[in-house]
């Protein structure tokens, strides 16, 4: 019988919401550390998504053609068959 996998750790203990709001309020000038401490949020977490620019991207590689250079693709194949 296989084993099964215990996930270890509790994940983000903050919610999306109150991470936008933690940043939020650290673009109106209050002091990083009382925002980490208030939302329960790690500094460093705030830290990085406040003075670098973290983008979230989809995962992978980018494509080679653009959304209108596939529509037209598929067009065209749909045509040929």
């Amino acid at each position: 019988m296989p084993r099964t996998y215990v996930k270890k750790g509790q994940g983000s203990r903050y919610s999306e919401e109150d991470f936008h709001s933690a940043l939020q309020e650290i673009s109106n000038e209050i002091n990083i550390h009382s925002i980490a401490k208030k939302y329960n949020i790690p500094y460093s977490t705030l830290y990085v998504h406040h003075f670098s620019q973290v983008a979230h991207r989809g995962a992978g590689r980018s494509t080679h053609f653009t959304d209108m250079e596939e529509t037209y693709l598929v067009s065209a194949a749909t045509i040929l068959q």
